[in-house]
C-alpha cells in the first residue's frame, strides 16, 4: 500500500491509496523517510505559483529523503536499500543552461518533483536515479531532509561570496534565513 496527499487544485486536496509505483528505465522507487514543508508548498496549495511552475493535480514534497526499494531497467541494483536525498529539478540535460550544470534554468522546460512530477508527501516517490545522492551508513534520515534547503543556501552564500568582516543581512527567521545564518557564520562575515 502506497498513500499520497495530491492537491488537485489549488485549495482542493485529497488522500490516494494504491500499489507503490514501479520504477520504469533509469528510474528508482524511494520510500519516504521524511519531507520538508516549504512555502513554495504552501503557494501550490494556494494556487500562487507562477504560471508554468505548477502542474495539477499533483503530489507536493521537494524536501525529502528515503530508501530507495527498486530499481528499473537500466539502473545501477547496488541503490537498492541506499540511504538516499534526491535533486528536484529534471532538467533536459542538453540545452546550455543544463550542460553548465544549472537544471534549474533548464531553457527547454521547467519540471521539478514536488511541482510538476509527484514529490514525496507520499509513502514511495519515482525519482530518476541520476538525480539521487546516496547518504552514509547511519545517516539520519529526519536531519538528511533539510539537505535539500541547505544546498539553495550553500548556493547563494557561495554566489555572494561574504569577504571576512563584511555586513551581511539576514531578512527572515524561517529555515532558510537560520541555514543563511550558519552558512554566513562560517564564512565570518561581520
Amino acid at each position: 500500500m502506497s498513500r499520497a496527499v495530491v492537491v488537485e487544485a489549488p485549495g482542493r486536496w485529497r488522500i490516494d491509496a494504491g500499489d507503490p509505483p514501479e520504477p520504469g528505465r533509469g528510474e528508482a522507487r524511494v520510500r519516504v523517510a521524511a519531507a520538508g514543508l516549504c512555502g513554495s508548498d504552501r503557494e501550490l496549495f494556494d494556487g500562487a505559483r507562477p504560471e508554468g511552475f505548477a502542474g495539477y493535480p499533483v503530489v507536493p514534497g521537494h524536501e525529502w529523503s528515503g530508501t530507495v526499494e527498486a530499481v528499473g531497467p537500466d539502473t545501477d541494483p547496488s541503490l537498492v536499500g541506499a540511504a538516499v536525498v534526491g535533486e528536484g529539478f529534471r532538467g533536459c540535460m542538453t540545452c546550455g543552461r543544463c550542460r553548465e550544470g544549472a537544471p534549474n534554468l533548464c531553457a527547454s522546460r521547467y519540471d521539478e518533483t514536488g511541482f510538476t512530477r509527484p514529490g514525496a508527501f507520499a509513502d514511495h516517490l519515482l525519482v530518476p536515479a541520476r538525480l539521487l545522492h546516496v547518504l552514509p551508513p547511519g545517516a539520519d534520515l529526519r536531519a538528511a531532509a533539510l539537505l535539500e534547503p541547505a544546498a539553495v543556501i550553500a548556493g547563494a552564500v557561495r554566489h555572494a561570496a561574504p569577504r571576512p568582516g563584511e555586513t551581511v543581512a539576514v531578512v527572515g527567521a524561517g529555515t532558510l534565513g537560520m541555514l543563511a545564518l550558519q552558512f554566513l557564520a562560517a564564512s565570518s562575515p561581520a
